[in-house]
């Protein structure tokens, strides 16, 4: 067993990256040399007796345990970017706006055999993705600091999936279009109402079919002695739209 590893109890969870030291936390202090010995599935205790699962740092956790900048789009709206795109492993996709990097490091993680061109115009943001994308230890994905349309226009291969999280989404769909293979997906993540009708509306005109716009929304259910409820810590995220050149 190698770092990256995760340590859990209940819903908390910590990334280690080095076998040496000590982790602080909630429940005690850990030394972190007793994982050298250990393997996925053991257990390590705090200085407090507390117990601490020890887990591989995978997919699962890259949303709770990547470092954030900007906010991130949530996993239910990823798995229905792969789902609804029918992502394969060998895909070629372009992501602009990398933001902290979560969107890229999951597309790259279920890309296999695929490359992830990531863009972000800020420095801060990409240094923030660049030590995610690090720890993770994914080596596909290829990221540039610049403007998303000065890039796009010096890539002559053609991409399966364009994603866009940024704001000059609708100035950027004529690009996506021309971009993307036949068949290929364009999808924009945006959190406002007014903003994703101008993305549907510009991508029908620019010629995209299969249009279709939505909201995910996970609720979570609460179990108690007095009965079973709903509850939900965020309620509106975002809203996806979907199309394809055909």
């Amino acid at each position: 067993m190698k770092p990256p590893v995760v340590l859990i109890r209940g819903r908390n969870a910590f990334l280690v990256e080095k076998f040496e030291g000590e982790l602080h936390t909630h429940k005690g202090i850990i030394k972190l040399e007793e994982l050298r010995s250990k393997k996925f599935g053991d257990k390590v205790k705090t200085h407090l007796g507390y117990e601490f699962s020890i887990i591989p740092f995978n997919a699962s956790k890259f949303f709770q345990l990547f470092k954030k900048g900007p906010t991130p789009v949530m996993p239910k709206d990823i798995g229905a970017v792969i789902a609804y795109t029918g992502l394969q492993p060998d895909s070629l996709i372009f992501d602009a706006g990398t933001g902290s990097g979560v969107v890229a490091a999951y597309l790259a993680y279920f890309n296999k055999y695929g490359e992830v061109v990531t863009v972000e115009k800020r420095e801060d943001f990409a240094k923030i993705a660049r030590e995610n994308f690090k720890k993770a230890g994914l080596k596909n994905i290829h990221q540039i600091v610049g403007d998303a349309i000065f890039v796009a226009d010096g890539f002559k291969k053609e991409f399966d999936l364009v994603f866009l999280d940024m704001k000059d989404d609708v100035e950027f769909l004529p690009k996506a279009w021309e971009i993307l293979k036949e068949a290929g997906y364009c999808v924009v993540y945006n959190p406002y109402i007014e903003q994703t009708k101008a993305v549907y509306e510009k991508m029908r005109e620019v010629g995209f079919k299969e249009l279709e716009a939505f909201e995910l929304v996970k609720i979570n259910l609460e179990f108690k002695r007095v009965g079973t409820r709903p509850f939900t810590e965020i309620f509106h995220t975002g809203y996806l739209v979907f199309g394809r050149k055909v």
